[in-house]
């Protein structure tokens, strides 16, 4: 009886968590105009990785597919933006929700953060390099970012990898400050859900 309540306040709080992650995908998007005019700042991983670190890796990966598969709705890049987005998503919230799930401290949280935020740049150029690029200029992306004034390595490592340096930067950032106060409020949700069955 106690699993399933358990469970229904983690789908319920898995669902607030998707919805909210669909919405930040949106707005607000920040653009970062001193790298690229395209590359937009969003905060989707926020909810995704309180996610990840309250309920575990698992829903916060179907989590992070569904909000993807919606902001297709809605994107521009005709799903490849979206296959480059949980590429980068998986490489940076995967390392602390896996590790604080083995081992339930900030430390661990935090190394998985900082771990989560060098795959991400690792990632971003990757994605960019063999899917986003190829893709949105199939006659010579080299040619069309010489077009724009910047080189190929300019770009990955001038744009694109600071860009996600500060995206993992700042979610994680928020996630820290957040997690806390949003651990001791589900713990104190499920105290009262207890006193009232113990109640009745």
């Amino acid at each position: 009886m106690q699993r399933t309540r358990n469970n229904t306040a983690e789908l319920t709080f898995s669902a607030l968590m998707t919805a909210l992650a669909i919405i930040l995908s949106y707005f607000p998007e920040i653009p970062l105009a001193f790298f690229a005019p395209w590359l937009k700042l969003d905060f989707s991983f926020t909810p995704l990785l309180l996610l990840g670190l309250s309920v575990g890796p698992l829903m916060m990966f179907v989590a992070l597919l569904v909000t993807n598969i919606a902001h297709i709705i809605g994107g521009t890049t005709l799903g490849v933006g979206e296959v480059a987005n949980i590429i980068v998503g998986l490489s940076f919230l995967l390392p602390p929700a896996l590790l604080y799930k083995k081992n339930r401290t900030r430390k661990s949280a935090v190394i998985g953060m900082g771990i989560g935020i060098l795959l991400m740049v690792f990632a971003g150029i990757l994605a960019n390099r063999f899917i986003l690029l190829p893709t949105f200029f199939p006659n010579g992306f080299e040619q069309a970012l010489s077009g724009m004034g910047m080189t190929l390595n300019g770009y990955l490592f001038g744009a694109i990898a600071p860009f996600n340096l500060i995206k993992g930067l700042l979610n994680s950032l928020l996630v820290f400050v957040l997690y806390k106060r949003l651990s001791t409020f589900m713990k104190e949700v499920k105290h009262k859900k207890d006193a009232q069955v113990e109640v009745r």
